[in-house]
């Protein structure tokens, strides 16, 4: 449900917040995988997560796999993420499979794995690969083969 959907309706988003001192070991769920559900992880999770919109905060730790269709990553993931949105920041660490339609990665956050398009043309897994900084060019990585 978006900004629109809820203003006419008048329901507000549910969002779970799982604080710094939890530590959570299983698989996390919205009822129905609502994607109007948020979730912001600011402890530990030792399982997959599913839900709408997932925030993963710098001082948050997840070991499993995420799916959603929205996720920002602030802290470690050791897993894969499946989702439409990624929002990779400074403080990010991402280990494992990455599979996205729309990509930021913020200068200093870091994906280590595979990262793979999800669009309707995309077939093939891609990998990053650092190079120096060009003379005049903000290009901290390329696309190779």
């Amino acid at each position: 449900m978006d900004a629109i959907d809820q203003a006419q309706t008048g329901e507000p988003k549910s969002v779970s917040v799982i604080g710094p001192n939890i530590v959570i070991n299983g698989n996390i769920e919205a009822a129905d995988g609502a994607p109007e559900t948020d979730l912001q992880i600011e402890g530990t999770v030792n399982g997959d997560i599913r839900c709408g919109t997932v925030i993963i905060t710098d001082t948050s730790r997840v070991a499993g796999n995420v799916i959603a269709d929205r996720v920002r990553v602030s802290g470690a993931v050791e897993g894969g993420i499946n989702t439409g949105d990624l929002a990779v920041e400074a403080t990010a660490r991402v280990t494992g499979e990455v599979v996205y339609e729309r990509l930021r990665i913020a200068a200093g956050g870091v994906v280590q794995g595979t990262m793979k398009w999800r669009g309707a043309d995309a077939v093939e897994t891609s990998r990053l690969k650092l190079v120096e900084k060009a003379s005049g060019h903000n290009v901290n990585a390329v696309w190779i083969e």
